[in-house]
């Protein structure tokens, strides 16, 4: 998908229609629950004073993401309230269009964008390499988690799991697989109701390579397994769309994003499950750009947003905040709480990801008939 963040809406209007007249369930909410110990909040770290004052004479930000307006609205409300006289403009882009847009505009000198927010892996190894990232060192990484740094300079917003989504009229959730394997086992009685987005779309790509990592050729095995049996969808949109209308009883590999849209009438049709023999975290980078217009503010923002108040505020936006003493129902804390640490597996931005990416799409796409 060249937003993913489209999914949520793709989703709400979808299952909602969908829902209406649906005896599957009776449920308000459709989410996977435990107590979890979110921790204790870290002392706040913010900038020193002379950047926040620069940051106040720049006056703006502009943020380029894959993030629409109703995901990015609760945080971008939040901040400049926190920090009154600097303002965020948020343009909505695809992962490669905003890399490719910021090369643009630099090569033709013009105003480009200060902060870029993206879960596209193999792009940020290409923008990091043609030297695109400030290598700022924000006063919040002494307290962030080592895989929250994820290149000098760019760090993970949030860490977003991949979750398998299910229709309850067509497999009740006491039928329903909580693992790959199970799913690999279930997969010539569900032929042609599973299923899945092209390698090509970033989460796919991203859950893929992470799942690999953890279990290698099992993992192939498995996904082959899966494959017969499964039809390939561009995105995410029309993967849930068919989901909610009947045509797909299971989807794994979905955004995380969706579980905060799960509820009321939705959830009369769907439910989702974390993946209990590995559930991939994709990290959604962000980072200052070396041409950014206001450094100063960009890096106010980039604070802001890694600290407990802007991961507060993340989650209210449906990301995954990972920060101890942020308490959120889809935080990392209560996903970790449900599958245990040992099977969370935790994306990276290594630089394989690129250089075996052509293997492992090749074979993907052979083992789903592509």
């Amino acid at each position: 998908m060249r937003r993913t963040a489209l999914l949520p809406l793709a989703l709400t209007a979808a299952l909602t229609l969908a829902a209406c007249g649906s005896n599957a369930g009776d449920s308000t909410t459709s989410q996977p629950s435990a107590t979890a110990d979110v921790g204790q909040a870290s002392a706040v770290t913010p900038v020193d004073a002379a950047t926040l004052a620069a940051a106040k004479k720049e006056g703006e930000v502009l943020l380029y993401t894959n993030s629409e307006d109703q995901q990015m609205t609760p945080l971008i409300k939040a901040f400049e309230a926190a920090n009154p006289g600097i303002k965020v403009r948020s343009l909505t882009l695809g992962n490669k269009e905003m890399f490719q847009r910021y090369e643009t505009e630099v090569a033709s000198g013009g105003s480009t964008g200060d902060v870029i927010m993206s879960s596209d892996a193999v792009g940020w190894l290409s923008f990091l390499q043609g030297g695109n990232v400030l290598k700022y060192e924000d006063p919040n990484q002494a307290n962030l988690p080592d895989y929250a740094v994820l290149a000098p300079g760019l760090y993970a917003f949030s860490e977003d799991p991949v979750i398998a989504v299910f229709n309850k009229a067509l497999l009740p959730e006491a039928k329903q697989p909580k693992t790959m394997a199970e799913l690999a086992t279930m997969a010539p009685q569900l032929d042609g109701k599973i299923g899945a987005t092209d390698i090509s779309n970033v989460i796919q790509f991203g859950a893929t390579s992470a799942y690999l990592d953890k279990y290698g050729d099992a993992g192939w095995k498995t996904l082959e397994t899966i494959g017969a049996h499964a039809a390939v969808e561009s995105d995410n949109g029309p993967l849930v769309t068919k989901l909610a209308q009947g045509q797909y009883a299971a989807a794994f590999f979905v955004s995380g994003n969706v579980r905060a849209f799960i509820v009321d009438d939705v959830a009369k049709v769907v439910n989702y499950t974390y993946l209990t023999d590995g559930t991939p975290l994709l990290p959604r980078g962000i980072g200052v750009t070396t041409k950014a217009a206001h450094p100063n503010a960009a890096k106010v923002w980039l604070n802001w947003l890694l600290s407990v108040k802007g991961q507060e505020a993340a989650c209210q936006g449906g990301f995954t905040p990972y920060r101890d003493g942020v308490k959120c129902d889809f935080g990392l804390a209560q996903v970790t709480a449900i599958v245990g640490k040992d099977n969370l597996l935790v994306g990276t931005y290594d630089p394989s990801l690129a250089s075996g990416g052509p293997a492992l799409i090749s074979r993907f796409n052979k083992a789903f008939g592509r």
